[in-house]
């Protein structure tokens, strides 16, 4: 089995799952729940396979290399760091709107 990468979810995306939870959960408790463990079992998924989703931006070293995974409505941004064997989620966005053109 291969070995595994250590999700980290950053700050930023913390607050912005829980502002999407948030505007959810005024018209449906329920699905905000729903959507919540939706999100956090996509993004825990990325502890094997992290590459297996395209590169969004992509830089001249791997590791600061930007991915996209589809989590629909929903685009998740991380980083994979090999030589750390783990994974910054960096983003968590509605595909609707605008995509961040630029990570930190």
């Amino acid at each position: 089995m291969p070995e595994r990468f250590h999700v980290i979810i950053s700050m930023r995306t913390a607050r912005e799952m829980t502002e999407i939870c948030s505007w959810i959960e005024r018209t449906s408790p329920q699905n905000a729940s729903l959507v919540a463990q939706r999100l956090l079992a996509v993004i825990d998924s990325l502890d094997l396979f992290p590459h297996r989703y395209k590169g969004h931006e992509h830089r001249q070293d791997p590791a600061k290399t930007v991915r996209s995974m589809p989590v629909p409505p929903f685009i998740v941004y991380y980083r994979v760091d090999d030589v750390r064997r783990t994974v910054r989620v960096l983003s968590v966005r509605h595909g609707a709107r605008r995509q961040p053109k630029r990570f930190r």
